[in-house]
Order: C-alpha cells, then structure tokens, then sequence
C-alpha cells in the first residue's frame, strides 16, 4: 500500500531543485542543450470535465457540450443517471451546455478540470454572471468573450444565498454548497431536492434575457445584490472531512517554464490527504518561502523559493467522486550537482495543481 505525505515535499524539491521540474525539459528552461536528432512533440494536454446534469430529474441519454477557450468544441453522452464525463484539449476556463428533453438549454462554467454539474442553477449563475446577456450567445463566442471564475463564484454565492431556506429544509448547508463543482446524483435527495424545488425559466432577446423563478408553486423575485455574508465555499468547501479507511487517487497537473506536466498516483491512504487550507499551508511552507540544501545519493543542491502562493478547494463530507484541489505556484532557484552534471544558477517557474479524488 502506498502512503505519501499529502503534497510529495521531498520529491517535489529534488525534480524541480534538480531544474528537472518533475522530469520537464532540461536545466535551464530554454537556455542551452542541443539534440543531434529529432523530437516528437508532446501531445497535447487534455483535461476531463466530468459531473451530473439534472433538473431535479436527471437530465439523462443526452448530448453535453463543452468549449475550451480556444474555441475547440467536445462532446459527451450523459447517463440514465445524468452523469458525462468528456474530454478536451487543456485550454480551461470552459462552458458546458446541455439540452433536456423539453427542448431547454442548461449551462455550466468550470475553471479546470474536475468536477463541473449542468443544472438550473448554474445556468442562472451564469445568467447573473454575465449581466443577463443570452447565453447562447457567449456559448459561441467563448473564444473572445469569457466569463472570470471570481465572477462565476460570486453569482454562485449569491444563488445559494436567496434560495438558502430551501437549501436548509433539504439539508444542505448554503454557506459550504458549491452546486458547480460538488459531486451529487439525481436521486431527489439532497442538493437534487432543491433543483425539484426551483424552476427557472430565460426568455431571451438578441441582446438581453429576463428571468422567470419559482420556488413550488410560488413566484420569486430574485435579488441580484442580496448579501453573501458567510457564504465561503470553493470547490465544496474550504475545509474537508477525510474518512477514516478512505482510498484515494492524486493527479498532478502543471508545468515549469513553460513545459507542462501530468502524472496520475493512485491508492493513497486517507491520512495522506490535506483536510484544511491550513495544512496545505503548512506543508508549502515545508519549502516555501526559503533558502536550503538537499542532497542524497548523486545530488548536492542549493535552493531558494519565492513568489510562492497556494490554494485550496475542500470537498466538504467527501463522499466517494469527491475532489479536493491544491494548487501552488512560484519559483525556485537552484545551482549544485545532479548525477555528476554542474548546474549553474537556475531559475525556473512552476504552477502544479495537484487534485485528490476519493475512490472508496
């Protein structure tokens, strides 16, 4: 059984000490080396969006659209269940859409991979978000006209804020509930419940659309400026519950210099997974923000990091699907030897995101 510290320090401080950055390029970035012979272009980088469309009732056997913002268009199928995974090249932030069966479309925004829900929410998200602009229409130009994830998360919150009574009678928490990127199924309990609890209805121009909202049977006004005090949710929450006996899988995701990376580690056990923004912070700080050494069999380095920054999604309960995502990013400085090789002063700038998804 494997168990690694929840954020490989070691490891990551020798790749990228090494000016290896996780076994990216050479030392030095773009700064010297030759090659007598040709090189096979990496392929390209692709991410996988993954979630649940549903209306209450699953949006199921049905057609999702996703664009990268380079404009590159993919496609899925979703489930009887309403669950779709696709596919894309790696060009995030993306929208998502999704027709239901009565011939409504449902849109969706997500800033990386993962987890990103198609459901009446998003949509009216992204319809506050965009200044009630028809959605149709930023869809297509998504290329040139795209939505901030600042922008989309403040819509979210102020959507969890108006509907929050109804979010508590269904035993949802409103200030910890992120409907785009929390794993959920179309089973009318829960998050599920709500969506049976609200409809929203667009009627759209060229230029601008109005918004129709029910919660049951009654007509609701919705406050486009409503307070999201304590309201704080990223990724499913910003703290994470890590049950005991869980099973995980880590991808790493990023690049140094430029040159991008990914490798996928799986079984870690529970203990190695971060639970708070906190410990995320306390394991960067195992290397950030200073001057050292490593050495081991054929290394002797020095190293300085700066500009060192870290986020963290939670994921709330973590049910099994659930992600938690750690992000950091900065620059690191080294010279010394690795396998008998000089390394001058060497500077190189990385950002990894390194997401954890519970399997059992």
């Amino acid at each position: 059984m494997m168990k690694l510290p929840f954020f490989p320090p070691r490891a990551a401080r020798l790749a990228a000490a090494a000016c290896l950055a996780l076994a990216l390029g050479a030392c030095g970035g773009d700064g010297g080396g030759t090659s007598s012979g040709g090189t096979t272009p990496p392929a390209p980088k692709t991410d996988t969006l993954s979630g649940t469309a549903a209306t209450g009732a699953a949006v199921a056997n049905a057609t999702v659209t996703v664009v990268n913002a380079a404009g590159a268009s993919a496609t899925g199928k979703s489930g009887g269940d309403g669950r779709y995974s696709i596919t894309i090249e790696s060009a995030p932030p993306y929208l998502l859409k999704v027709s239901t069966g009565s011939g409504t479309v449902l849109y969706s925004f997500a800033a990386a991979a993962g987890t990103a829900n198609i459901t009446p929410l998003t949509t009216l998200a992204l319809h506050d978000a965009g200044g009630k602009k028809p959605l149709a229409a930023l869809f297509e130009g998504w290329k040139t006209t795209r939505l901030a994830g600042d922008t989309v998360t403040a819509a979210a919150k102020r959507v969890n804020a108006n509907f929050a009574a109804l979010y508590t009678a269904k035993g949802v928490d409103p200030k910890a509930f992120d409907f785009f990127s929390r794993t959920f199924a179309a089973d009318g309990k829960g998050f599920d419940a709500v969506l049976d609890g609200v409809s929203v209805s667009l009627s759209c121009s060229t230029t601008s659309c109005s918004e129709t909202i029910k919660v049951g049977e009654s007509v609701y006004t919705y406050d486009f400026s409503i307070s999201v005090a304590g309201i704080s949710f990223s990724g499913g929450g910003t703290t994470s519950t890590i049950p005991s006996g869980s099973k995980w899988e880590l991808t790493v995701r990023g690049s140094a210099n430029g040159a991008p990376f990914e490798q996928t580690i799986g079984n870690i056990e529970f203990g190695a997974v971060p639970a708070s923004a906190d410990g995320a912070q306390q394991v960067v700080q195992q290397y950030g923000g200073i001057s050292g050494g490593v050495s081991g069999p054929g290394v002797s380095l020095n190293y300085s990091y700066s500009d060192l920054s870290t986020s963290y999604e939670g994921c709330g309960s973590c049910g099994v699907g659930s992600t938690i995502v750690l992000k950091s990013k900065g620059s690191v400085s080294v010279s010394g030897t690795a396998s008998g090789i000089t390394i001058p002063p060497t500077t190189t700038r990385f950002d990894y995101t390194y997401t954890y998804k519970r399997t059992s």
